[in-house]
């Protein structure tokens, strides 16, 4: 990497600072630019390993000592800017900076695909950026096919790129317009649609296997934080499931609840399952 000047200081005007601190706080600036802010260099090297493209690189001097020579080979000749630790303190979105950031491309948007057989998990209406990353994380470490957002929060917001811990980058994420598309979608692939509700009436979680009932795919539906699923969505679905609690509780976190369906989705698939609960 060739330094481009001096170590820029606290309100020093510079189009690389001002395009990353843009990118960090609006969306609008992210969608129109198709490209987000990264902070911290095992995120960015996860994202160089993934694939995703960086247009600019933004380091302190001692994080230039420490990973210049790496984020070189992962990133060569991208623009790279050298900035004082009192600027990195500014521009952060966290409390103790590592003093690497990075302006990086989208990547390229998949079209919703739902084959035959697979299993998957529809976000609807879910606002929470951290429990969006947490999310994809849990996605990827339990081999998810796909996950599905309807009208989510944003999926670059610093938050959710900094939770997903690098699973943003490899779990297929597909963002739908319409959801009657995607119930049409479902019915012609044969994929079981199920609703995560709240509901005593409904079908509990453990008390099933996906694999066995499910043998041609599903898709399951997790609602927004304080609504939950809207009931024409819940009511379209093939079935309800619930998750038994406390008499005393009534709801889970949104991120925890996806992730007690996704492990029981991968669970019951490879045939772990020798028990049903009631």
């Amino acid at each position: 990497m060739q330094q481009t000047g001096d170590f820029l200081q606290t309100g020093t005007k510079n189009k690389t600072v001002a395009a990353f601190q843009r990118l960090n706080r609006s969306r609008t600036y992210r969608e129109k630019d198709r490209c987000f802010a990264m902070e911290g260099s095992r995120l960015i090297l996860d994202a160089l390993r993934s694939g995703v493209k960086l247009r600019a690189l933004l380091l302190t001097a001692h994080a230039a000592e420490q990973l210049g020579a790496e984020l070189a080979q992962a990133a060569p000749g991208v623009h790279t800017l050298y900035i004082s630790d009192a600027l990195a303190k500014e521009i952060s979105d966290t409390e103790h900076p590592q003093g690497v950031f990075a302006v990086a491309e989208m990547l390229p948007e998949q079209e919703p695909d739902l084959p035959a057989g697979s299993f998957s998990m529809l976000l609807h209406q879910v606002q929470d950026p951290s429990n969006l990353g947490a999310v994809l994380r849990t996605a990827e470490a339990l081999g998810t096919d796909a996950l599905l957002l309807y009208q989510c929060c944003d999926l670059y917001n610093p938050k959710t790129v900094r939770s997903s811990m690098g699973a943003l980058f490899r779990v297929p994420v597909m963002r739908l317009k319409s959801m009657d598309d995607f119930f049409a979608a479902c019915k012609s692939a044969g994929l079981t649609t199920c609703a995560a509700v709240v509901d005593r009436d409904a079908k509990k979680l453990g008390s099933f296997s996906f694999h066995e009932d499910f043998g041609g795919g599903a898709c399951v539906l997790i609602g927004n934080e304080g609504n939950g699923l809207p009931r024409e969505i819940s009511d379209a679905c093939g079935c309800k499931m619930t998750i038994p609690m406390s008499p005393d509780s009534n709801s889970l976190n949104a991120a925890m609840a996806a992730g007690l369906f996704l492990w029981e989705m991968m669970r019951t698939q490879s045939g772990e399952s020798d028990s049903r609960q009631v």
